[in-house]
């Protein structure tokens, strides 16, 4: 699925309803991948490209809303009709290359606020009424997908299980009464890993960063993450983590909510904005801001040193 990396850890599952479990998971998500997948020969990318006029599947319209709701709720920090911005930004390819978009087209692109909200529904169908806008899900499928995982570990009555789609970690139950222990890469060498934490049992944790599909201009990090509000793929972040308490749709929440403390300029007005407590920030000089309840919840393994640990 969008090329993520699945990984799964059971506790106490027999092997055949863990394999039945994982097998109708990926079966889910390569159905997600077949119909949202931006780039590939799928429904979105025809959508997008004006190769179909409208999208009339009630699932896939319902999916939608729900990402249009939570670009309502992080402020448009998260916004899935910026398809065109990262597609600009050469994104939209398997292989990353360096390429620094058009400033023009970018300023076009920008100025017709490409929002889900211009998307109407006539007929059962959506329509979009702005020719930029293109919707890209990369930004919240993930934690769906989580979702979906969790509903079937649900239904074949699994008690125990961790599971990681590329970064985004849900705990289902608690293995011998005991949290499930995670680590949290270091933003700067992938092979080092930054602070690890418990997580109780239906909680999960998310982190957006520059490190994952990224290219270097004149000695700049540019990654795939674009900031919907001008367009930029830099950001003087290098990575956001939050951590959802269980609650409904955790998965979600645990990939979209990461995107504004990402690209945000001013942590402790997006930390009120949000209403929500438990993120810590790295940016590019090696600072870390993090809140009081979620350093209550970290430990810190990174070399002395290598980090400034600051509040919010």
């Amino acid at each position: 699925m969008y090329g993520t990396i699945l990984e799964f850890k059971f506790f106490e599952t027999p092997k055949n309803i863990a394999d039945e479990a994982m097998e109708n998971i990926i079966a889910q998500l390569n159905e997600l991948n077949s119909i949202f997948h931006p780039w590939q020969n799928t429904v979105i990318k025809k959508f997008n490209n004006n190769q179909i006029a409208n999208i009339c599947d009630d699932r896939q319209i319902q999916i939608i809303y729900r990402a249009s709701h939570y670009e309502k709720v992080t402020n448009g920090f998260f916004n899935p009709a910026i398809g065109a911005l990262i597609e600009a930004w050469g994104f939209h390819t398997d292989e990353i290359v360096e390429k620094t978009p058009d400033d023009a087209l970018i300023d076009k692109i920008i100025t017709s606020r490409p929002s889900l909200k211009q998307l109407n529904l006539n007929k059962g169908c959506l329509e979009k009424v702005n020719h930029f806008l293109q919707i890209d899900l990369g930004g919240m499928i993930k934690g769906y997908a989580l979702d979906l995982a969790k509903d079937e570990y649900q239904k074949l009555n699994i008690k125990n299980v961790l599971t990681n789609f590329g970064g985004n970690i849900y705990a289902h139950g608690q293995p011998e009464n005991r949290f499930w222990e995670v680590a949290i890469q270091d933003p700067y060498d992938q092979t080092q890993l930054l602070a690890k934490l418990k997580l109780p049992p239906g909680s999960a944790i998310g982190t957006s960063g520059n490190y994952e599909k990224y290219f270097m201009h004149n000695g700049k990090r540019y990654s795939h993450l674009i900031n919907p509000t001008n367009g930029s793929a830099f950001s003087n972040q290098s990575s956001a983590t939050v951590f959802i308490s269980p609650q409904d749709e955790v998965g979600v929440k645990s990939d979209v909510f990461s995107k504004p403390f990402y690209f945000s300029s001013d942590l402790k007005q997006t930390q009120l904005d949000m209403n929500f407590n438990n993120f810590f920030v790295t940016d590019l000089n090696r600072n870390i801001y993090i809140t009081e309840s979620m350093l209550e919840k970290i430990e810190w393994i990174f070399e002395e040193g290598k980090y400034f640990v600051q509040g919010i």
